[in-house]
């Protein structure tokens, strides 16, 4: 039945459901966390304790975007001040008002909108901010701030997407126009209010790769042949991977080696009843799938905010491998009773599609998958680290 109502009845059923069984509204729900709440949080305003918002996610499991698009004629512009802590860590969006709105309600001659936003890829309910509403203005005050905690480095592959709409108790909410800003290239030393102008809505075909899954965080260290002579044993953290001799000696693997520490992932998809997953990670150099050459993280039980800090290695790489190899790590929800469940995956490669002279499907890594790969080739012996954004698919991108 939830399907059936608004985008805002839906959250104010959510919200009157788990206060009465929590006895009050956490900040986990709410817009805006207070001034005052010394709450922690994580990425994203993730709370820090997975449980703290996991008794609503079968009611979430509904959740969708709905709302009129495309009946009211944008018009308008928006008013921001847009600025983020280095110290702290979190970006502030202070609307503070709008102008030029369009008339939403045509019979009573009213408009009463509000501003929502997320950081986009997430349209996930934990990115989603919201202003208040404001009764029957097309030139409102908002003056709110809107917040996230994310690191800067990441902050730099988000885009804040920003939407008016207009609220209708009895009917569906509609669409007053959109502004969306990359953080790629954006000034954050210019602290000035600056007015955006308000955008139809652009319908675009989402690639099911790019669908937000959550972020893994690995460190790559390619070790070439002739350093690999110089390294003691005991700097190689995947050592318990290695050929052991007849007398249960370690070998060091011959050739060029790859490192890889799976540090952690966030904001994994829960699964589980309690809305919780059991996570692992697997990894393969392709074009090698072969168990043999399978690697595995241990299990984190009941987190979908895992730390692994877990090595994977692989040996006998010469420079000229390790441009037609592709690194696949892929993250599951593990099943006692059942198939594993996939949570989503990684590849990283030069990304030219070919691997040995023969064109693969696989060779496919794109934006950041691509760029950590070639500053680790850049930089022999030297440790790089990155956060990939998890794909929904390990399917060829389009």
């Amino acid at each position: 039945d939830y399907l059936d109502e608004t985008e805002e009845d839906i959250d104010d059923i959510v919200a009157s459901r788990y206060s009465r069984k929590r006895g009050h509204l956490t900040s986990g729900l709410s817009t805006n966390s207070p001034e005052s709440s010394d709450r922690k949080w994580t990425y994203l305003n993730v709370p820090e304790k997975d449980g703290d918002t996991t008794s609503i996610n079968s009611m979430l499991s509904v959740y969708s975007e709905t709302g009129d698009y495309g009946n009211v004629k944008v018009s308008g512009e928006i008013l921001l001040n847009i600025n983020y802590s280095y110290k702290t860590g979190a970006l502030n969006i202070l609307v503070k008002s709008c102008r030029n709105l369009a008339v939403a309600d045509e019979k009573k001659q009213r408009t009463d909108p509000y501003v929502k936003a997320y950081l986009l890829p997430d349209k996930s309910r934990q990115s989603k901010r919201k202003t208040k509403i404001k009764s029957n203005s097309t030139n409102p005050e908002f003056n709110e701030t809107l917040k996230y905690v994310i690191s800067h480095t990441q902050l730099e592959t988000r885009t804040l997407q920003l939407s008016v709409w207009h609220y209708d108790r009895f009917g569906r909410n509609s669409f007053l126009g959109e502004v969306e800003i990359p953080f790629d290239s954006w000034n954050f030393e210019n602290q000035g209010d600056e007015w955006f102008v308000l955008q139809p809505k652009v319908e675009v075909a989402t690639d099911v790769g790019l669908q937000y899954k959550g972020e893994l965080t690995v460190v790559l260290r390619y070790i070439p042949p002739d350093r690999n002579l110089m390294l003691p044993l005991g700097q190689f953290q995947g050592k318990k991977s290695f050929k052991k001799g007849k007398k249960g000696d370690s070998r060091v693997p011959s050739g060029g080696i790859l490192e890889v520490l799976i540090k952690e992932a966030k904001n994994l998809t829960a699964v589980k009843s309690g809305g919780t997953s059991d996570t692992f990670v697997k990894g393969y150099l392709l074009p090698d799938d072969s168990k043999a050459t399978k690697h595995k993280t241990p299990i984190i039980k009941k987190s979908v905010n895992p730390h692994w800090n877990h090595t994977f290695a692989f040996g006998g790489l010469n420079s000229r491998d390790i441009r037609n190899v592709c690194l696949e790590l892929t993250v599951w929800d593990k099943e006692s009773l059942s198939s594993n469940i996939f949570l989503g995956g990684v590849r990283l490669s030069t990304g030219n599609g070919v691997s040995n002279g023969k064109e693969v499907d696989w060779m496919d890594s794109q934006g950041e998958e691509q760029h950590l790969w070639q500053k680790m080739i850049d930089s022999p012996g030297v440790p790089v680290e990155g956060i990939l954004m998890l794909r929904s698919s390990m399917g060829k991108r389009r």
